[in-house]
């Protein structure tokens, strides 16, 4: 209890906000325990060394999540590190928000319901949904080449690879060049080529203005990926080109679903009706904040 009690004074006085969950769960991970049952366990000389190491790290700021390597998202264990951004609970409620869409829709002839998750990171929506929906087949998409290896590793060892695909891309910008090449071949109007392709699209795409990010915490700002944080000026530069795009690539009748910062709800909700979304909605997160819009074509 005192070894404890010293490596949360350590903790804390490196800034550390939660110091005793942050020591629980880093001895919990090191002894192969859940983080209240370390207390009746015993460590080994070598245990507490490696305890020491990981203690280290966290007073450099390093993320929890990134040091113990995992984190729990709606049950399944996801494999995160620096290659993409941490899941949070808020993005939690974005796959379950879809979840409660597609339940009310029925997709014709029974076929497989069509997504495509944008910015995926670690995969952690697509992989989700692919999990909760039997029938789904996922299309994940990121400009990052690392994010996309790492989402490939996680769908492996879910054993969803099957149905979750990844592609690189600078958001549906694959799709745009297909189409536009499609167009030049057949004369034919989008809709009619490689659009309307998708039954949804839902991303969490780098939505913090960018002055907001260089005041960030040290955990994020010098460890997470500023490429899925900063959303340039006014945190809108990417949900603009999105919602146009995602407009041309989802099927008559196709949602999109965005998670957008808590000051974001009205430039949101206007973004997806100026790119012809109907029934455009903002929904509150769980802290009664705005923190997703949602739309249908």
């Amino acid at each position: 209890m005192k070894k404890f009690q010293a490596l949360e004074e350590r903790l804390a006085t490196a800034g550390n906000g939660n110091p005793k969950r942050s020591v629980e769960e880093l001895a919990a991970h090191g002894l192969g325990c859940k983080p209240l049952e370390i207390y009746f366990r015993e460590m080994t000389s070598e245990q507490e060394v490696e305890l020491d190491a990981l203690i280290a790290r966290a007073e450099r700021g390093e993320p929890i999540q990134y040091i113990i390597g995992h984190v729990d998202f709606r049950g399944l264990e996801i494999a995160c590190d620096p290659r993409a951004l941490i899941p949070r609970p808020e993005t939690e409620q974005l796959v379950e928000i879809v979840l409660r869409t597609c339940g009310k829709w029925k997709v014709e002839g029974g076929r497989s319901v069509k997504i495509v998750d944008v910015g995926c990171g670690t995969g952690c929506i697509g992989l989700a949904l692919a999990h909760e929906l039997p029938d789904a087949e996922v299309t994940a998409i990121d400009i990052s080449s690392d994010a996309l290896a790492l989402a490939r590793e996680n769908a492996e060892r879910l054993g969803l690879s099957e149905r979750f695909q990844t592609l690189e891309s600078d958001l549906l910008g694959a799709f745009m060049v297909d189409e536009a090449s499609s167009l030049v071949k057949s004369g034919r109007d989008a809709a009619s080529t490689l659009g309307n392709r998708f039954d949804i699209v839902v991303s969490n795409p780098p939505y913090i203005r960018s002055d907001v990010c260089e005041g960030l915490d040290a955990s994020v700002r010098e460890f997470e990926p500023q490429l899925a944080l900063d959303g340039g000026k006014e945190g809108l530069d990417l949900i603009h080109p999105l919602a146009a795009q995602a407009a041309r690539v989802l099927k008559p009748g196709g949602g999109l679903f965005l998670e957008i910062g808590f000051d974001q709800g009205k430039a949101g909700f206007q973004c997806l009706e100026n790119a012809g979304f109907q029934n455009v909605e903002i929904i509150k997160d769980y802290a009664g904040l705005d923190r997703i819009v949602s739309g249908r074509l």
